[in-house]
């Protein structure tokens, strides 16, 4: 059985650009951007896991 969760959603991360020319540029600007949709993704499973008393 869930338990009620009062705890709020966390804001999806602003993520970097990707520039338009610079391959290693390119290439930082998307790990770094895979890097905080990963954060962010575990913050949110955490937080369902909290709510669910998993």
């Amino acid at each position: 059985m869930s338990v009620p969760c009062i705890a709020t959603r966390p804001a999806a991360p602003a993520l970097p650009a990707v520039p338009s020319h610079g391959i290693f540029e390119q290439v930082q600007a998307l790990l770094a951007r895979e890097q905080l949709r990963a954060a962010h993704v575990r913050q949110l499973e955490t937080l369902l896991d909290t709510c669910s008393g998993g």
